[in-house]
């Protein structure tokens, strides 16, 4: 999620564990609740012009998604530092002229 760091320390967004009901209990027909646990993310949201407050913005997230997220970042910062490093040796050969 982007900019997430900066939003929290703001207090525009917050996460939550959430209950949901994917099929409502029917005592009558002897049908048990069905639900899960969800991981969210919560944003506050606002109206450009007047700035008046909208409903939250609400996202689930799966752990093994943010995970994914990391990895794909991880694996971008090695690429670039190792591109960096590639332009330093070429700067320091050509000063060395």
């Amino acid at each position: 999620m982007n900019n997430y760091k900066a939003l929290k320390s703001a207090g525009k967004v917050s996460v939550a564990k959430a209950k949901v009901i994917d099929r409502a209990a029917d005592k009558d027909a002897g049908i048990e609740e069905r639900s899960h646990e969800e991981l969210q993310v919560v944003c506050k949201c606002y109206d450009a012009q007047t700035g008046e407050a909208k409903d939250d913005s609400v996202r689930a997230y799966l752990l093994s998604e943010v995970k994914r997220e990391i990895d794909c970042c991880k694996s971008d910062v090695k690429e670039i530092e190792s591109k960096q490093a590639d332009w330093e040796e070429l700067e320091k050969d050509l000063k060395a002229l």
